[in-house]
């Protein structure tokens, strides 16, 4: 083999080391005591939770249970009963993401892609209508479902929530199918699909991201949501796990270890949930969407 056939290459550069300084040095700082910060409650509610009422409140105070135990588990299913809660819970969360999400969709599409009188004004509420507090909706909301016979149902919930997620969702569904290139629609018109058939089977693929992060947003809140349980519901039949939480509190005292495995419960579906949905922020829009 000659010289001439034989190919050196070229050498890499090396790779220049970040110089370790005060300001990287506070950034690791900041870090480290927001992750602190966050998670530190988390754990100190689960160690609650597997602590007995003497160890809870033993002085001094031990961060490590010195024997763990499920006993305020049980209390929180046998004495409390909270299984309804949390089955209320979860039909509320589950259909307001179906139900804002059925409307949503449809709605923003309407609005990105429909020429239609009034449609700036109707952007311009809705985000009119995500500046407006929850509280200052709970009073109208009661008189209304009042008037129709829904107070201390299921549907008052959803309904509620539907209406005050709806916007939001709106809202963030809009910019991402603004973000879909209108020459995929076409070529689907092209074929001999119609609005609806190129919204389910295009469109809604393409905003996947846009649809898992909204769904996201809405079961939180739902699910979490205090303000509304409350106002709207009377009885156990009808209320929800933060509603549920109140009756660890009585003129007594607070069952403090009851409480946090009941917290424990209500934090562990968010984690599932959102788990399992962060899968759809990392897909891409449009992947293979193009045919060549």
């Amino acid at each position: 083999m000659s010289k001439a056939a034989i190919v050196t290459a070229r050498p890499r550069p090396k790779r220049r080391r970040r110089r370790f300084t005060a300001g990287i040095a506070g950034q690791y700082l900041a870090l480290v005591l927001t992750v602190a910060l966050t998670v530190f409650p988390l754990v100190w509610l689960f160690l609650t939770s597997i602590r007995s009422s003497a160890d809870i409140f033993s002085v001094p105070v031990h961060i490590i249970p010195e024997t763990a135990t499920l006993t305020q588990y049980v209390a929180v299913f046998a004495e409390y009963d909270t299984m309804g809660y949390v089955w209320n819970t979860v039909i509320v969360s589950v259909a307001t993401v179906i139900l804002v999400h059925l409307l949503a969709i449809p709605c923003a599409y309407a609005l990105s892609r429909f020429r239609m009188p009034g449609a700036m004004l109707i952007f311009g509420l809705l985000l009119i209508m995500r500046m407006i507090p929850v509280i200052a909706l709970a009073i109208p909301l009661f008189a209304v479902f009042a008037a129709f016979g829904l107070l201390d149902t299921i549907w008052a919930l959803i309904l509620s929530h539907t209406a005050a997620k709806l916007p939001v969702a709106i809202w963030l569904l809009l910019g991402f199918i603004q973000d879909v290139p209108k020459e995929i629609e076409e070529a689907a018109q092209s074929d001999g699909a119609g609005t609806v058939r190129t919204l389910v089977q295009i469109v809604a693929p393409l905003i996947a991201p846009g649809i898992g992060a909204s769904a996201v947003i809405t079961f939180l809140f739902t699910w979490n949501d205090l303000l509304l349980a409350l106002t709207l519901t009377s009885s156990k039949a009808a209320q929800t796990l933060p509603v549920g939480l109140t009756n660890f509190v009585s003129q007594y005292g607070i069952d403090w270890g009851a409480m946090s495995a009941a917290g424990v419960l209500m934090v562990i579906p968010t984690l599932v949930f959102v788990w399992f949905a962060q899968g759809l922020l990392v897909k891409g829009l449009t992947t293979g969407a193009v045919r060549g």
